[in-house]
């Protein structure tokens, strides 16, 4: 299913765009540490301002050694080349000491509508659940995609225990109602 994978792999980039640029805007924070809600609206921000290159700079250490700027800069261009980012909602937002899981659904249209089952697509929603951590007292965002998310819990065990955990959720709207892609990764107790 050809339109499937498409969608998958739009999904799969807006998640990774909002993590990456969840890092960003978290370590930004005037306040020191801040809370994970204030970090996650001000991301929004950041990623429709374009500033990708400046995110890099405030990537967990991990994901530095996984991603170079260019590679970041290049990705969050695709994704604008793709997608025009509308709204994000915030949802529940779960705080314990040094990490945090905060809900979010990222609104966007689409640049180039997709043909689907005869009807065309052109909005599309992401609801996601951003891991974070509290590095040099900033907020940095360690949801990237599964690897890293897996490498994640298994080195926090003591995370997973602590909060309700979700899979991420691709839906588009096709007359008028949405429809839930599914895409459901195994997480790791």
């Amino acid at each position: 299913m050809k339109l499937g994978n498409t969608l998958w792999r739009l999904s799969f980039t807006i998640l990774v765009c909002l993590a990456l640029a969840l890092a960003a805007t978290n370590a930004q924070s005037k306040k020191a540490g801040g809370d994970a809600r204030t970090a996650v609206e001000k991301f929004f921000a950041l990623l429709k301002s374009q500033q990708y290159a400046a995110l890099y700079d405030f990537l967990p250490g991990q994901l530095q050694q996984q991603l170079t700027r260019e590679q970041l800069t290049q990705s969050l261009k695709r994704l604008d080349a793709q997608l025009a980012l509308e709204r994000l909602e915030i949802g529940r937002v779960q705080q314990r000491g040094d990490f945090a899981v905060v809900d979010t659904t990222i609104y966007g249209k689409l640049k180039r509508p997709l043909q689907m089952n005869g009807a065309e697509i052109n909005e599309g929603r992401v609801s996601a659940q951003q891991f974070l951590l509290k590095e040099n007292n900033q907020w940095k965002v360690v949801t990237a995609d599964d690897r890293v998310r897996n490498f994640f819990l298994k080195r926090y065990p003591e995370f997973n225990k602590q909060f309700q955990l979700s899979p991420p959720q691709f839906a588009f709207k096709q007359n008028g109602q949405w429809t839930t892609m599914g895409y459901a990764p195994r997480l790791p107790r």
